[in-house]
């Protein structure tokens, strides 16, 4: 018997001399829901089996692939007993039929196929984060401009999640619980952790959300395309950096940090470099890293990816640029990229596609913000590009909302 080969090419599947498992029912329907639990009957099955899935679809979407295959996928088993297993649906592919394997100590038997509904979210949709009674999270789904008659549940969990920052392809988020790095998949309504010690999340690019870890005095970046560190200013420490999404902007990572007399401060950690710079006292209650897309100073013709922060003044929430040398926020109002009334209590992001056959296509930011104006809280999405934005969610759909995220 050969052995089983895990490599880029996929999964190479021998079969037993002997069946692992006799007399496979596979269950009834013509197709499952991804994140559907599935539950094979068969008799002999023992308590370290495994399901593994080779996917091959032939009606993709354009721009992910119009056909293809996933081999060597492992499942997400949800029981077992002498006569069943039960496992998850596989998603983030178009519709498919997937081959269910069982593998017993490094022996592959194929049980049987079945056919699955689209798992590849298509449109960027907007997220809240709620809390449930008993300090858990519920995760709901709306479109982007979108109303709460359309709302949809996504995934409950007892973990208490902060700090969620969404992905753009992939259809996952990550965020934070208890200190604990959390993947969320939107598509099969499941969380898992994947470390320990995080203490915040950001976007690197549209589809890489990466991890800020605290190892001594030195923050490291985990999850982009090279692991990074550095040493945080004299007189910084971990615990006096604000909990929220950080933004990457300026070829750096756009922080901010509590200062002993109540003011906050930019901290920037630029990629070129290993020291955290720390920027001037600023009065606000509110200093949300955000990024923009601007024509670049020296060629008009090119974009940058440029940024600041969201400050709030008495009752209006500034977007003020940032500069990268002196890391000062401009300081008048005709300067900032955009207004938004209230208070900013959590902000995404997200840049648009560009349209079908469109030959010089100009990058489209968008921005959402979940505000509290005298106590009613509202969640808008804005074009900073035009200084315009669309009411999403009134106050009464907002009981518990904690935070917002995009993700497609």
């Amino acid at each position: 018997m050969l052995p089983i080969l895990l490599a880029g090419c996929g999964l190479k599947v021998e079969h037993p001399a002997e069946e692992l498992v006799t007399e496979v029912e596979m269950p009834a329907g013509e197709r499952f829901t991804p994140g559907d639990e599935v539950t094979v009957r068969a008799v002999g099955f023992e308590a370290a089996d495994e399901i593994w899935f080779d996917i091959a679809w032939t009606d993709g979407m354009e721009d992910f692939a119009p056909n293809g295959t996933a081999r060597g996928l492992r499942g997400t088993v949800t029981g077992r007993t002498d006569t069943s297993i039960s496992f998850l649906v596989p998603g983030h592919y178009p519709p498919a039929t997937v081959s269910v394997l069982l593998s017993r100590n490094g022996v592959f038997q194929t049980l049987g196929t079945i056919r699955t509904d689209d798992g590849v979210r298509h449109e960027i949709s907007l997220h809240t984060l709620s809390e449930t009674p008993g300090g858990g999270t519920i995760v709901a789904r709306y479109p982007m401009y979108g109303s709460a008659d359309l709302r949809e549940e996504v995934l409950t969990t007892d973990l208490t999640l902060e700090c969620v920052v969404g992905r753009f392809g992939p259809g996952t988020a990550c965020g934070i619980a208890d200190g604990q790095l959390v993947e969320l998949d939107l598509v099969t309504r499941q969380t898992e952790i994947q470390g320990e010690g995080c203490l915040l999340t950001g976007a690197v690019s549209e589809s890489t959300v990466a991890g800020l870890f605290v190892r001594d005095d030195r923050l490291c970046l985990s999850g982009g395309s090279l692991p990074r560190a550095w040493q945080l200013p004299e007189g910084v420490t971990a615990d006096r950096i604000v909990r929220q999404p950080f933004a990457f902007a300026f070829n750096a990572l756009l922080l901010a940090v509590r200062n002993d007399d109540g003011t906050l401060s930019p901290l920037v950690l630029p990629l070129s470099g290993t020291r955290a710079l720390l920027g001037p006292a600023v009065e606000s209650r509110t200093l949300l890293p955000y990024w923009m897309m601007k024509p670049a100073t020296d060629n008009p013709s090119q974009w940058e990816r440029v940024g600041g922060y969201a400050v709030l003044h008495d009752d209006l929430t500034w977007f003020q640029p940032l500069d990268p040398t002196t890391l000062e926020l401009a300081p008048t109002l005709g300067e900032a990229d955009l207004l938004v009334d209230g208070r900013v209590l959590s902000m995404t992001q997200c840049m648009l596609p560009a349209e079908a056959g469109d030959a010089d296509p100009q990058p489209a930011v968008r921005i959402g913000v979940l505000t509290d104006t005298d106590g009613r809280h509202e969640v808008w999405v804005y074009d900073p590009q035009r200084a315009s934005g669309s009411l999403v969610l009134g106050d009464v759909d907002l009981f518990a909302v904690r935070g917002i995220f995009f993700a497609r």
